[in-house]
């Protein structure tokens, strides 16, 4: 009986070094899985948009609504990752002044300069004047427009308040699960769409992964030792993880429910979708450089595919689904330029301070 306690304690310890040395999920994985959500999310808006261009009806119009759910689960993925690469970032001390200057340049700053120049391009430099240039301003800031944008702000600046009020592990995760959840409460009694909210629930789990890495490790050990993941087993898994999905967007559907009944289920379902992503990122190595590629490029990829399509792409004479291929090739260079322009953006300041600061000395 002694063995079988000790074994347990064992089981569910946590080994903070070993978990800083030895990630979970290394980059490469992460960014491969941004790759995943972020064509998710821009098959889910094509989808919804070419409705609005050309009505389809029958069964095109049954797999076009299919297709338009993918974007909510593609949220999940972003935000079980971001939370897990944000604690992974910051370790087990408070948080500085350093950590995050570099969370407003690899974020923050893409997003003020990206969107603010599509501001510029689509209404000028009216876009931030006339009666509510005060409202307009706080909208653009806040990332209002970008649904997904305001509600990662949100997380991050939750994040970084109680990873520099608390060094104990289990408090931090403890408080980041109450500040989600009245997130989520907020926006709901607000009646904020339900995109606003239905995925918020996976970056606290990918914080909780990433806090206790050493006991999910062991466990997963096992599993692998077990042979139940083998080829079959994992694509049997991946295989329930679609599945799971279309039964969800059928019932919600069909389901009369409540909407706090459907809120209640939407929790449920992002959590046993994210578990799934998490288990299936950890049994089986994910390197495509593709994929990776536009993981990488996730953020530039949304923050500018809806002014590509709809302000240079959508007035084509040709058939939609041209207009959607023109409109992803050009959307994945344009991201590109955009991180490099982003990237030498970061380090102007350095550059001047090097080449004109030294010679005023």
């Amino acid at each position: 009986m002694r063995d079988l306690i000790d074994s347990a304690v064992d089981m569910i310890r946590v080994s903070p070094k070993q978990d800083q040395e030895h990630p979970f999920f290394d980059r490469k994985t992460g960014y491969w899985f941004r790759g995943v959500a972020i064509l998710m999310v821009i098959v889910s808006h094509y989808a919804e948009w070419w409705s609005w261009f050309t009505p389809l009806t029958g069964k095109a119009e049954e797999f076009r609504l299919a297709l338009t759910g993918l974007g909510v689960f593609g949220v999940n993925i972003f935000f079980f990752f971001s939370g897990y690469g944000l604690t992974k970032a910051a370790g087990d001390d408070r948080i500085g002044v350093q950590f995050i200057v570099r969370r407003i340049r690899s974020v923050y700053l893409p997003y003020v300069v990206i969107v603010g120049v599509i501001w510029i391009l689509s209404d000028g430099f009216g876009a931030f004047s006339g009666e509510d240039a005060a409202g307009k301003l706080l909208r653009f800031l806040s990332g209002f427009e970008y649904w997904f944008m305001a509600v990662l702000f949100l997380f991050y600046i939750g994040f970084i308040i109680l990873w520099a009020a608390f060094t104990n592990r289990h408090l931090r995760v403890l408080f980041f699960w109450i500040y989600a959840a009245v997130i989520i409460k907020l926006l709901f009694d607000r009646q904020m769409q339900p995109f606003w909210y239905v995925s918020d629930l996976a970056f606290p789990l990918g914080i909780t992964a990433a806090t206790y890495e050493s006991p999910v490790r062991r466990l997963v050990a096992q599993i692998k030792m077990s042979g139940v993941f083998g080829a079959a087993g994992r694509l049997l898994f991946v295989a329930a993880a679609i599945a799971f999905t279309v039964w969800h967007e059928s019932y919600m559907d069909k389901s009369g429910m409540t909407p706090e009944q459907i809120l209640w289920l939407q929790m449920l379902v992002t959590v046993v979708w994210t578990l799934q992503i998490a288990c299936i990122a950890s049994l089986i190595p994910w390197h495509g450089s593709v994929l990776a590629g536009l993981g990488r490029d996730s953020l530039y990829l949304y923050l500018v595919h809806t002014y590509i399509f709809m302000r240079c792409v959508n007035g084509l004479g040709c058939r939609m689904p041209m207009r959607f291929a023109i409109a992803f090739a050009v959307t994945v260079i344009v991201a590109a330029l955009c991180r490099m322009a982003v990237a030498g953006l970061t380090k102007l300041p350095a550059f001047v301070y090097r080449h004109v600061g030294n010679k005023g000395e």
